[in-house]
């Protein structure tokens, strides 16, 4: 696929994520009496948005860990300030974690991957 393809894509995933991040909705209610739903889905976003970045825009590891880090803190700011929600710095900690994961996981990918397929 062409790499515009994947900017449009990643663009696209961080207005729904970010939509879906402010929305004004019960945690309890969406997880189901689940404990700690909210935190695997904060990981599990983060580890598609920087794999959607890392195609999309080839950013160094370090900018878009900063880049990530930076929007996942907002997020939670926004969160707490801006909507009846309250911002968790848990929240910010599982984002984190999925930024680190990804490259980890692509890293390891790398490393196992056959000579003749890199």
């Amino acid at each position: 696929m062409p790499q515009i393809f994947y900017r449009w894509i990643c663009i696209l995933c961080f207005v729904l994520a970010t939509a879906g991040f402010l929305a004004e909705l019960s945690g309890h209610r969406i997880a189901g009496g689940f404990a700690h739903v909210d935190k695997m889905a904060h990981f599990g976003i983060f580890i598609v948005l920087t794999a959607l970045l890392w195609k999309g825009f080839k950013l160094a590891p370090v900018g878009a860990f900063l880049l990530l880090g930076v929007y996942g803190g907002a997020v939670e700011l926004a969160q707490h300030y801006l909507t009846r929600r309250t911002g968790d710095w848990l929240d910010w900690l599982a984002d984190v974690a999925g930024i680190v994961t990804f490259y980890l996981a692509r890293t390891l990918w790398h490393y196992l991957r056959p000579r003749s397929q890199r």
